[in-house]
């Protein structure tokens, strides 16, 4: 009998050309005779795994996948790994090592004869459990790769860890990495994709709250499918009971991954962005700890706050405004993380939590659906750069405004989750306000445009 729709399990989407480059990779060490080094990195759940074993799967090779649960000493973790690379190689007397890098160290000389791929999954986590691993890799790496033909991948998700482990200067491995490749959420074409295969009947407006709770990330999106949740009545059941527990608890557990022992001061910051302030003055006000560092590791390190300024004025000015980047984290500080709904969780008093959540969404989804709408811009390759755009006083503002340069179009929008708000002559209005600002716009094609959740899935 033919599987329904809510009984199957989501099928692999998307990412062909990282999947690609990844086999390139091994091809390279191949013919070249050299070992090579690719770092993949991303969120939390974001399908690094997936996507490693994907590209590798039926490959004629031996694939070593080894996953750091930083629980273990390192010797033990040498042992495991020389103990499964044996049997995929079919050595019969495998050395006795306690260093984890003087494993890789004999596995490039073993992949001098027969080649391989060797993944260290969650690597970050082996400078905790392996004093000196990183230096003394170097070392091995440096005098072990000529003549090899093993493909390392280091893949890791604290992403502040794998920046400065792969990324820093004054660390060992800077620069002996052949690729650097970060995992992205699922871009709006291809979740638009998905949604209709799962759920051809659906409305936009159940597509806008699919992208709210998952942000793209692959595992999130998967939970959503496998349980055949997506309409917002499903979402919101599925999310406020047993079943969603998961789901409810990844944004303590990414948030604890990431900040550690300073998770006090960013939480702080992340629930002044959540309740409106989005000034750095008004996230400073009530913090006695200078917050500059900590805005700063959240842009750059972390990914999860971007700072925003106008359209086209430049980053240092005073009109700068700081936003929480991440839907599922923006949706989690909103819904899920308060005392009140934790309260309500652990009293699973679940039909007061659908209640109030349902009726905060049609304000809450309509900064969703400007992002929806910005990344659906930039991915037409027509828009770039899009943004939003307010005066210095404060009197006019613009959800979206665009430029096609090579037509010489300037387009102008208004993002509304209800689409008879739209109000084209006050739009209007504004853009004279921008264009008196940026005259070299002036004699270009305008664009209006009004979009609801009806326009999520169409072209610009």
């Amino acid at each position: 009998m033919k599987k329904s729709l809510r009984e199957q399990k989501m099928k692999f989407y998307g990412r062909q050309e990282e999947m690609d480059s990844l086999r390139w990779q091994f091809q390279t060490t191949q013919a070249t005779k050299v070992a090579r080094m690719a770092v993949v990195t991303g969120r939390r759940r974001i399908g690094k795994t997936t996507l490693i074993q994907k590209a590798f799967q039926g490959i004629p090779a031996p694939f070593l996948y080894y996953f750091v649960t930083g629980m273990s000493s390192e010797e033990a973790m040498t042992r495991s790994l020389v103990t499964m690379a044996s049997e995929h190689l079919s050595i019969r007397f495998p050395p006795a090592l306690s260093k984890l890098a003087d494993a890789i160290g004999w596995l490039l000389e073993c992949s001098k004869t027969q080649p391989l791929v060797l993944v260290l999954d969650e690597c970050q986590a082996l400078e905790k459990q392996a004093e000196n691993f990183w230096s003394e890799l170097q070392r091995v790496w440096d005098l072990g790769k000529s003549g090899a033909q093993l493909l390392l991948i280091m893949s890791g998700s604290i992403q502040s860890a794998m920046e400065r482990i792969f990324g820093s200067h004054s660390e060992p491995l800077f620069g002996r990495a052949d690729q650097l490749m970060t995992i992205r959420p699922f871009n709006t074409s291809l979740m638009g994709q998905i949604f209709e295969d799962y759920r051809p009947q659906g409305t936009k407006k159940d597509l806008l709250l699919f992208y709210a709770l998952t942000g793209g990330v692959a595992r999130y999106v998967e939970l959503l499918v496998d349980a055949g949740a997506l309409t917002e009545k499903e979402m919101l059941q599925f999310l406020y009971s047993e079943r969603g527990s998961w789901l409810r608890a990844e944004g303590q557990t990414m948030l604890a991954n990431e900040f550690r022992f300073s998770a006090p001061v960013y939480h702080e910051i992340l629930k002044e962005l959540i309740s409106g302030r989005s000034k750095r003055t008004e996230l400073q006000n009530g913090i006695d700890t200078d917050i500059s560092p900590y805005l700063n590791r959240l842009e750059t390190l972390f990914g999860l706050v971007s700072r925003v300024n106008p359209f086209l004025e430049e980053k240092n000015s005073r009109l700068t405004r700081y936003r929480i980047k991440d839907p599922y984290i923006r949706f989690w500080l909103t819904f899920l993380c308060d005392e009140e709904s934790q309260a309500r969780m652990e009293l699973q008093q679940w039909s007061a939590l659908i209640e109030s959540t349902q009726k905060a969404l049609p304000t809450y989804l309509g900064r969703t659906l400007e992002d929806w709408f910005r990344q659906r811009l930039l991915e037409s390759g027509d828009w770039n750069p899009v943004g939003g755009w307010w005066d210095r006083r404060g009197e006019n503002e613009i959800d979206l405004v665009a430029l096609d340069r090579l037509k010489k179009r300037v387009l102008f929008a208004e993002v509304k989750t209800n689409a008879k708000k739209y109000d084209e002559l006050r739009l209007r209005m504004k853009s004279e306000t921008f264009l008196n600002a940026h005259n070299e716009f002036k004699n270009w094609e305008k664009v209006f445009l009004g979009l609801s959740p009806k326009d999520m899935l169409g072209s610009f």
